[in-house]
């Protein structure tokens, strides 16, 4: 009975497009990307020896030096391939480190090996198989264990991805071990079936699987680069901390990036990504899978280098850095770049994934120097354990009640008396400490928990107001923060109405204060919210003006009562023409008819500077820092009762 063909052609046909769509779809770059086009050329290879063995078997003559190697071909190829498809699924979730060491690597080749010698010995003594007088094909006895060492592979593939599975999503894990029980059921079928040969169109359906759901460019590899996106960036740096392997990142970030896409426009600019990106590969292509590159958006380039090249990392990175700062001549133009290069190893410099990718974001805030950095130089690691723990920390902060609200006396010049007070968070956590508003307000902004935030301050600050303690104080308002995100919300003006009306606070004794920033956006929802509770006569302060790049007419169209000015024009004797910046300043918010505080003031010169400039308010170190409850309650009355 002759053996049906049709499998293997379709198998081959497979295995063709797929080869076609990887070149096509560029493909071919990186570890991950060179392997699978590595199994790919495999199994091609596998299928054609396959075809060429079952043709000279149907021919019913006796060919027995072809039909040797194209059995032989096959049988190597067949073996071979499940165990680099074993090794890539391995690679998928870098887990390869477990079988590195001489032990473990020989015994993991040593099905292939015995697998080669008994291919070997064939040809002398026929023990895997045999070529008839008719030209027919006979399995011998050790066919069976080249079987068998084809399962193991797959099995071993299989065990590993299983175990480490939580490293992929769902779709990407399901398509790595699909192929596992499509190639094992076959080659049963197969083992009992000889005339119906299947087991290389499994192969080619399960690596089709693979090329439509992992080796999907849109989904790893940058579109504007050619390099790895971010996603498989963060990927391949927490399995690499996970497995406890010692890896080195060259983070460089091109401080010029903004420049450069407003001079050459986005097309321009693209090109000129893919050009550097073009360089990175071809200087990193002697330490071949050893070196994986990384486009992280906005000109940031990334350069994971494991350990067996690590010590080579800072040689490497001085030459891509004389290299960067060269230059580079494009469409007639010299582009000058700013490359920041940062030298971070792990987990020596930093031990987990998030604070590598925040300590990375903040990389372009340094300035330019030329030099190669160092993180061991520049990473404050208590800063950055703090980031990663804030989600917890806030949340702890509200079962624990560590937030306390904070009053800062706001005086006035006309009155001689303070007249109102700013509220200000403060956060004390049991392990980190004091912590800035700086830093938890900023996370607090990023996880969403700036509304529940806010509201708590609002709540606190109407609970005091209303309180017998405030009664006597003789204050006006008290004013509160409002952050950008707070401002951005379509449910702001509705939640600032419902706690005021709750505790029966007066309109008048509350004065929201949002910053330059945010009332620099241009956004229907902000200006939404400012015109409602505006309307329901709840005052606003502009705060920390002068830190932004306001526009200044869109400024003088909000119903703002004060303008607090920003402590940096507190120094205003350190510079004449600082002098004139603010005189001018105030003159032009005095005929907006706004009021005017100062913020940061903390000598009498500064004091009595801004007194002959006529501004209504003075909040800053020189009167009082902001305290808690009881004691902000007697300064004040230390002030206004005396």
């Amino acid at each position: 009975m002759s053996k049906v063909l049709y499998f293997d052609y379709a198998a081959f046909c497979v295995f063709t497009l797929i080869m076609v769509s990887v070149i096509m779809k560029k493909m071919t770059r990186g570890k991950l990307n060179r392997q699978f086009q590595f199994v790919l050329t495999i199994a091609m290879v596998a299928t054609a020896f396959d075809i060429g063995a079952i043709a000279f078997d149907n021919m019913g003559e006796r060919h027995v030096v072809t039909q040797y190697i194209f059995h032989t071909g096959y049988l190597f190829f067949h073996v071979v391939s499940s165990a680099m498809y074993a090794a890539y699924v391995v690679n998928i979730v870098d887990a390869i480190h477990i079988f590195r060491g001489k032990v473990k690597s020989f015994i993991l080749a040593l099905p292939t090996l015995l697998c080669m010698t008994m291919l070997g010995v064939n040809f002398f003594t026929p023990c895997v198989f045999s070529i008839g007088g008719q030209g027919e094909y006979r399995r011998e006895f050790f066919m069976t264990f080249l079987y068998a060492a084809g399962i193991f592979y797959m099995i071993l593939g299989f065990m590993v991805v299983t175990r480490y599975h939580r490293r992929l999503t769902r779709g990407r894990f399901v398509s790595t071990i699909a192929i596992f029980p499509l190639v094992v059921v076959a080659a049963v079928f197969q083992m009992f079936n000889p005339d119906i040969p299947i087991e290389m169109f499994a192969n080619a359906i399960g690596l089709l699987f693979v090329a439509l759901l992992i080796q999907s460019p849109e989904q790893v590899i940058s579109s504007a680069t050619g390099l790895n996106k971010i996603t498989r960036y963060m990927d391949d740096v927490r399995n690499s901390l996970d497995n406890g392997l010692d890896i080195t990142v060259v983070m460089i970030t091109m401080e010029n990036d903004k420049t450069l896409r407003g001079i050459l426009g986005v097309e321009e600019y693209h090109k000129l990504l893919r050009e550097i990106s073009e360089d990175f590969l071809e200087w990193s292509r002697p330490y071949g899978y050893d070196v994986e590159w990384y486009y992280l958006g906005t000109g940031m380039f990334r350069c994971v280098m494991n350990q067996r090249i690590k010590d080579q990392a800072e040689d490497f990175a001085e030459r891509i850095n004389e290299k960067l700062k060269k230059g580079y001549k494009y469409n007639d133009m010299f582009i000058n770049l700013l490359p920041i290069i940062c030298i971070t190893r792990c987990p020596q410099d930093i031990e987990d994934v998030d604070s590598v990718m925040r300590f990375g974001g903040e990389l372009a805030e340094h300035e330019y120097t030329g030099r190669v950095l160092y993180a061991r130089d520049i990473y404050n690691k208590e800063r950055y354990d703090l980031m990663r723990d804030m989600d917890m920390i806030l949340e702890k902060a509200f079962a624990e009640n560590r937030f306390e609200v904070y009053y800062q006396p706001i005086y006035s010049i006309d009155s001689g008396k303070y007249n109102s007070a700013e509220a200000l968070l403060r956060l004390n956590d049991d392990m980190y400490g004091y912590i800035s508003p700086e830093i938890f307000i900023l996370a607090a902004e990023e996880n969403g928990m700036i509304h529940k935030i806010g509201k708590f301050v609002l709540e606190e600050v109407c609970r005091f107001i209303t309180g017998e303690k405030f009664k006597n104080l003789g204050l006006e308002y008290v004013e509160v923060n409002l952050s950008v995100i707070q401002c951005m919300s379509s449910e702001l003006s509705e939640d600032v109405r419902a706690v005021i009306e709750r505790y029966g606070v007066s309109n008048e004794q509350i004065n929201l204060e949002i910053t330059e920033t945010a009332a620099a956006y241009a956004q229907t929802t902000i200006m939404d919210n400012i015109n409602s509770l505006t309307d329901y006569g709840i005052a606003f302060s502009l705060d920390d003006f002068g830190t932004g790049y306001s526009n200044m007419k869109r400024i003088a169209s909000m119903p703002f009562a004060i303008v607090k000015l920003d402590k940096t024009f507190a120094d205003i004797d350190t510079d004449d023409k600082m002098m004139k910046v603010v005189k001018n300043t105030i003159s032009m918010v005095k005929d907006m008819n706004m009021k005017i505080v100062v913020e940061g003031v903390e000598t009498e010169e500064s004091l009595r500077e801004f007194s002959n400039l006529g501004v209504n308010y003075i909040q800053g170190y020189y009167f009082s820092r902001p305290l808690p409850q009881d004691k902000f309650i007697s300064e004040v009355k230390r002030v206004n009762q005396s």
